[in-house]
């Protein structure tokens, strides 16, 4: 019992040993898939009509604390393709504007898009959509409302796509 009391105090390492620290006193912090460190900020994104050729769409602004992509899908429920990704764009940790996503096939009608954050669960840093998973959203800070989030509520946005 006194040797796991003296072990436990740690001020007793031998010459030129350095002490042993654990994660709590270490210092280190958290590491998101990638290896980017994580945020206290709450995830987020904003997709807005926008109108273009049909080759890329632009996510305003989108708010990653744990970095991952931006997936742009067909939204559509009365299309077959709906659901269908149509291009993806890998995030850092933090909050980046005008984010660019390439769509290909590219569009070649005015289109219901919705952009949705994804995690990069597997952490090789390419989307797969298999693997990785969305984003749920933040839970609200109150407990009273009943439309409030549940666990099937993603960080996602919808946006009306005109071909031009």
């Amino acid at each position: 019992m006194a040797v796991l009391l003296l072990a436990g105090c740690g001020d007793d390492a031998p010459e030129g040993d350095a002490p042993a620290s654990s994660p709590a006193t270490a210092g280190e912090t958290t590491v998101a898939p990638g290896g980017q460190a994580g945020s206290d900020q709450q995830a987020d994104l904003s997709f807005e009509d926008q109108e273009g050729d049909g080759s890329s769409a632009v996510v305003d602004t989108v708010s990653a604390p744990q970095g991952g992509f931006v997936v742009v899908t067909v939204d559509e429920d009365d299309r077959p393709d709906d659901g269908t990704v149509l291009g993806s764009t890998q995030l850092q940790v933090g909050t980046t504007d005008d984010v660019e996503v390439a769509l290909e096939p590219a569009l070649t009608e005015d289109t219901d898009l919705e952009a949705t954050l994804f995690a990069d669960t597997d952490g090789n840093g390419e989307f797969d959509q298999d693997t990785d998973q969305p984003v749920p959203e933040p839970v609200s800070g109150s407990d009273d409302d009943d439309d409030s989030s549940d666990d099937s509520d993603v960080v996602d946005d919808g946006a009306e796509y005109a071909v031009r």
